[in-house]
């Protein structure tokens, strides 16, 4: 097993980590809020992200953000 092998990107890892927090116990809130197939915007000071409630958990997507 190597190291690299289990690291994947930071863009990967952010997602997982906004991915399982919106799926568990502390997002479910935020998930109740949402209609099947609605969708959010949510931006961080850098980054910035689609949340979508497809089949009743929330999807995280990376957004690329265009500088004018």
């Amino acid at each position: 097993m190597s190291f690299l092998g289990n690291q994947g990107s930071s863009k990967d890892q952010i997602l997982r980590r906004f991915t399982k927090y919106l799926n568990g116990p502390m997002g479910k809130t935020v998930l109740e809020s949402l209609d099947e197939g609605e969708s959010f915007i949510l931006h961080t000071s850098d980054q910035a992200f689609r949340v979508t409630k497809k089949n009743g958990k929330a999807v995280v997507e990376f957004l690329e953000l265009q500088v004018a």
